[in-house]
């Protein structure tokens, strides 16, 4: 009998991976970030735990007509960011993959009428959310990784769907697993104009008010462990705030979880912060006491 033994709502901004402290207060000024701090610290607790997969679902994998995994049975390579070269390239990589788990997620999400594909096809590229991240809560590659894209067409109920989907076929399985929900809040980066002296970690930095207090309500809802209420405003905070992956990420997550019945409370790790106008914060959800 598999289980998920706990979730994780978490930021993969590039500037995770400039190493150089001279470098990171140049980018960022006075206000750098504090998740070089976080990560390792979420790390540390995440090592405790008994469990074999992390599950990550992806806010840069935007497919289309299914929801699609990665199952290959190795990962590997070497990645360089077409968005940002500069900040990330030449990262090494090699994790054991979970093509089991993967193609048994597509056959419960099929039993279920949703479109999903575990696909091995030749060269399927990962992307910076999944590597980003397990650079820094995989460092020794002891753990296997799936990586899940987001359908770029699916509603709020879609994801929850599938989401309902996934989490019963890990319950069907032998895995424990940890879910990451891998992107950020609101996602409204500054104009080419004014983006690079808005760079600092700092919260005054997010590109909108309303923005702002948008992602501090779904925090505190994180805190509270509401996924109730953070699904039914789901739609709302999409059409208002534009959140990385339309949400897709935490809504697949919640929708494994139970959805509206799920009450795990998140512990936050490092600040909420701004990244050139977004909203990042890294939570970790675990059974409540």
């Amino acid at each position: 009998m598999g289980e998920v033994v706990a979730a994780v709502f978490t930021t993969h901004v590039p500037r995770l991976m400039i190493m150089d402290p001279a470098a990171r207060k140049a980018y960022m000024g006075r206000n750098v970030t504090t998740f070089y701090e976080a990560m390792p610290a979420l790390e540390k607790r995440l090592r405790a735990l008994d469990f074999d997969t992390f599950v990550i679902f992806d806010t840069h994998w935007f497919t289309t007509l299914a929801y699609v995994l990665n199952a290959h049975e190795r990962l590997s390579g070497v990645y360089t960011s077409e968005e940002l070269p500069a900040m990330l390239h030449g990262l090494e990589y090699d994790y054991a993959g979970d093509a089991e788990l993967a193609r048994a997620i597509e056959r419960t999400a099929r039993e279920r009428n949703i479109r999903a594909l575990a696909s091995a096809h030749p060269n399927l590229p990962l992307h910076y959310p999944t590597l980003n991240v397990m650079h820094y809560l995989n460092p020794e590659r002891r753990r296997r990784v799936l990586s899940v894209g987001v359908c770029q067409i699916a509603s709020v109920a879609n994801d929850l769907a599938f989401g309902a989907a996934l989490g019963e076929a890990i319950r069907r399985s032998a895995r424990r697993v940890v879910l990451v929900a891998s992107g950020g809040l609101s996602h409204r980066f500054w104009d080419y104009d004014h983006v690079l002296e808005r760079a600092s970690a700092s919260p005054d930095d997010i590109s909108s008010i309303a923005n702002r207090l948008y992602d501090e309500r779904v925090m505190q809802w994180f805190r509270e462990g509401a996924h109730d209420e953070i699904v039914a405003a789901a739609e709302d905070f999409r059409a208002h705030c534009s959140p990385e992956g339309r949400f897709s990420h935490y809504l697949m997550m919640a929708g494994a979880m139970g959805a509206g019945a799920w009450k795990w409370r998140g512990e936050q790790f490092g600040r909420y912060e701004s990244a050139i106008g977004t909203g990042q914060a890294i939570f970790l959800f675990a059974p409540n006491d």
